[in-house]
């Protein structure tokens, strides 16, 4: 679930709710923006399962353009972007810095993180058959 402020009073809700408890302001749109968001992390994680890596990442684009700051969002990103031929491991860092900094705590992203500075592997280089 996304963690939502009240534009009114800035109060942070850990829970998407129609109303601000502090200020009692309406925040049925947040909640229905932050239940969106939600649904597209949803797809993407069932996409990223069955290994459709360009649906994932289409999927997590919505989500972040919904909640920016969703850490989850961020992180299953990198793994998504990893995957993807190329390798793309600047943007991965970069999504990995990002996820550390909105999360200090998190040590699956430090791993990960100190997982792409180590050098890549050389891919195997399958045996080439001898022309005659």
């Amino acid at each position: 679930m996304a963690v939502i402020n009240c534009p009114l009073c800035g109060r942070t809700l850990r829970a998407p709710a129609p109303e601000c408890p502090v200020c009692r302001g309406d925040l049925r749109p947040l909640a229905q923006v932050a239940a969106l968001a939600d649904e597209h992390f949803n797809k993407a994680v069932a996409l990223a399962r069955a290994q459709q890596w360009h649906g994932a990442a289409e999927s997590l684009a919505v989500t972040r353009a919904l909640s920016p700051n969703d850490v989850d969002a961020i992180v299953l990103l990198a793994k998504v972007r990893y995957r993807q031929r190329g390798g793309r491991r600047a943007e991965v860092r970069q999504l990995l810095e990002r996820a550390l900094e909105l999360a200090p705590d998190r040590e699956d992203v430090r791993s990960a993180l100190e997982e792409t500075a180590r050098p890549q592997r050389r891919a195997r280089q399958g045996r080439q058959r001898r022309r005659r």
